[in-house]
């Protein structure tokens, strides 16, 4: 779940919520952070943070992501606890909440095309921007 001390950030056109701004331990810094609670980019100041979000929140989302997951993906699969076995596999994000992400194979195998794996908000180091060593 989102901590409630994050502040969420939204569009001011439509309203719609792009991010989430975190107390970053320094005075006046805060961490932009995307709709998964992963980071946008480094601490800054309100408004840069803000902006940040405004502006390319939602498309930083659109993207190839990294998650450790079993083989076959089973759909409704609880990625929070990987297993020893489970490989990370490249997945694209289909739904963000302030309580869990889902995410799908990118490139799945016709009997896991429908599978979603369920990862808890903030993702931290379960959802990754680039291909860890494998």
């Amino acid at each position: 779940m989102i901590p409630t001390h994050w502040t969420p950030v939204h569009r001011p056109e439509d309203g719609e919520r792009v991010g989430y701004l975190s107390p970053d331990g320094a005075p006046d810094l805060l961490v932009p952070r995307l709709l998964t609670g992963a980071p946008a980019g480094p601490a800054t100041h309100q408004g840069a943070a803000r902006d940040l979000l405004v502006a390319r929140g939602l498309a930083m989302l659109d993207r190839r992501w990294w998650c450790r997951l079993p083989a076959p993906l089973v759909d409704g699969t609880r990625a929070d606890t990987p297993q020893a076995d489970w490989a990370w596999t490249a997945v694209v994000l289909v739904e963000a909440s302030p309580a869990e992400c889902r995410v799908r194979l990118e490139f799945a195998p016709p009997a896991e095309l429908r599978a979603l794996a369920v990862l808890p908000t903030p993702v931290g180091d379960l959802l990754r921007e680039d291909p860890p060593d494998r």
